[in-house]
């Protein structure tokens, strides 16, 4: 009787282990999802937000940039979508000007790794 208890605990807490993974990646899923959705939106449309940045700091243009997308942007799609623009971005170098734009107030993180314009 012990071992079926035993077995019966060991595959709940396993269960429990699994849902929680789930859950995480569906999260991450729709980041993507979102993520995909605004690049999408910029690169089809001709009036982009990307046009005019080059008289911008780049600090600026991050600003510009999320304020303009309809969806929150990782740290890997503002440097992309930055580079597209003429203001050659990495992941790293973006995340240098997250950091001073939360502090600022211009900008705001809504979820890990995800931010909108404040």
């Amino acid at each position: 009787m012990d071992d079926y208890r035993d077995d019966l605990e060991h595959v709940e807490k396993s269960l429990r282990e699994a849902e929680r993974e789930r859950d995480r990646l569906g999260a991450r899923i729709e980041g993507l999802k979102a993520e995909r959705d605004a690049l999408r939106k910029l690169a089809e449309s001709t009036g982009s937000p990307v046009e005019g940045m080059e008289e911008l700091t780049k600090a600026e243009a991050i600003v510009k940039l999320l304020r303009e997308s309809d969806a929150p942007m990782t740290l890997g799609g503002i440097a992309e979508a930055m580079t597209a623009a003429g203001k050659l971005s990495t992941r790293n170098g973006v995340s240098v000007y997250i950091d001073g734009l939360l502090k600022a107030g211009r900008v705001v993180r809504v979820q890990r790794g995800q931010y909108r314009a404040a």
